[in-house]
């Protein structure tokens, strides 16, 4: 089974560099190639996020499990988003749901003393950002740091997947 875990670790890490790539590039591509990087990112999130649970399913718990289903259940929304009758407010959803999933995870990893810090904090660094972004409370350029928070979030899970 490790050698499939070391796998899913590297997915997360491409996961995680394609998403932060994807921070800088909106501008530069077409809708076609920015649609398939987006498929491609979040492909390599979830097989990403299936190596970081079955690391550390055993010191998570059930709350963990919950927050990873939640973020797989995110990135499906996301990702059907296009297809539904929620359009732009499905993606946004989507995207509220895989934040939460995280940081229940994240929440879970650091109360539980996991070796996982440098994930979960991005992770939470990067929900916080987004509501303080959604609530006006700080300028929608941050939208960058915190696509770049939660890309780096999956770096450090896919390095610290590795490392177990």
């Amino acid at each position: 089974m490790k050698p499939i875990i070391q796998i899913l670790g590297v997915a997360a890490i491409a996961g995680g560099v394609l998403r932060i790539a994807a921070s800088f590039v909106t501008e530069m591509f077409s809708l076609g190639t920015l649609t398939l990087l987006y498929l491609e990112t979040d492909v390599f999130l979830l097989l990403g996020i299936a190596g970081v649970y079955w690391a550390r399913r055993a010191s998570i718990g059930i709350t963990g499990t919950v927050g990873t289903a939640t973020f797989v259940l995110g990135i499906l929304l996301v990702r059907v988003s296009a297809f539904s009758a929620l359009g732009e407010n499905g993606y946004r959803l989507g995207s509220i749901v895989a934040l939460f999933g995280l940081a229940i995870l994240s929440v879970e990893t650091l109360r539980r003393r996991n070796e996982a810090y440098l994930s979960a904090a991005l992770w939470i660094l990067s929900m916080t950002l987004g509501v303080a972004i959604a609530v006006g409370i700080v300028p929608a350029s941050v939208t960058i740091l915190a696509g770049v928070t939660f890309g780096a979030g999956f770096v450090a899970a896919g390095m610290e997947t590795l490392a177990s």
